[in-house]
């Protein structure tokens, strides 16, 4: 970043990859479809008991040469996204969120058949637990991970896809929104993606946990946003 830029969101705005008009009736997801056999209830138990998490939470490798001020930042820096989060009056009550990764925590063997499923190579799955009066503010992805896992580079990045699966039935005040479309009213199962880049943000404002997954590795043919079908079964 630059120094006439005042923030990341201000940075992307230049970038012009996205019209960043809010009045805008864009489609920015795309429904894949919905695994109707899936049943978290069978699995959430077997989750280990964890500490949350939170959004804004800056550490020193989130930094370049471990100088908390945004123009020394990369634009796909988390560091930066967090400081936008800072800016836009987030903190470490209001952020949280319960985050399970299987190349980092131990995690029901059910997840690795949703992996398997989805046909990305070099994929990671992971499950999140967001809690009423939460919210993972107006962000994008970088997948530093997934390039890194499958030795990519930035440039790379239209070659990883991520997949967002929701685990539970939607449920009052449960909210994502991607782009311009927000979404409800969802089921168990049902499976969306979009562009990366693309902002994005999840809250819940409503009176129980908001459980999702999300699948992300390298484009592959039998990548399941590849399909036809939209009805699937693991």
């Amino acid at each position: 970043m630059v120094k006439e830029f005042t923030s990341l969101l201000d940075y992307k705005k230049n970038t012009k990859d996205w019209h960043y008009d809010p009045s805008i009736n864009s489609k920015d997801c795309k429904f894949i479809g919905r695994i109707t056999n899936l049943n978290f209830k069978k699995f959430k138990s077997k989750l280990v008991k964890k500490k949350s998490e939170s959004s804004v939470t800056l550490y020193k490798d989130d930094f370049k040469k471990g100088k908390i001020i945004p123009t020394q930042l990369s634009p796909n820096s988390i560091g930066a996204s967090k400081l936008d989060h800072i800016l836009h009056g987030y903190n470490d009550y209001n952020s949280r969120y319960y985050q399970w990764i299987d190349n980092r925590d131990k995690m029901p063997s059910e997840f690795q058949k949703i992996k398997k499923f989805c046909g990305l190579d070099f994929a990671t799955v992971a499950c999140f637990r967001q809690d009423p009066g939460n919210t993972n503010p107006w962000h994008f992805d970088t997948y530093s991970s997934a390039l890194k896992i499958a030795g990519l580079e930035d440039k790379d990045l239209k070659k990883i896809k991520r997949y967002l699966l929701f685990l539970e039935d939607w449920d009052w005040g449960h909210i994502l929104q991607i782009g311009n479309n927000v979404l409800s009213n969802w089921k168990a199962g049902d499976l969306y993606t979009w562009d990366a880049g693309l902002y994005h943000l999840s809250s819940n404002c409503g009176i129980s946990p908001k459980w999702t997954c999300q699948i992300t590795g390298v484009i592959t043919k039998k990548s399941i946003h590849r399909l036809k079908s939209k009805k699937f079964s693991i």
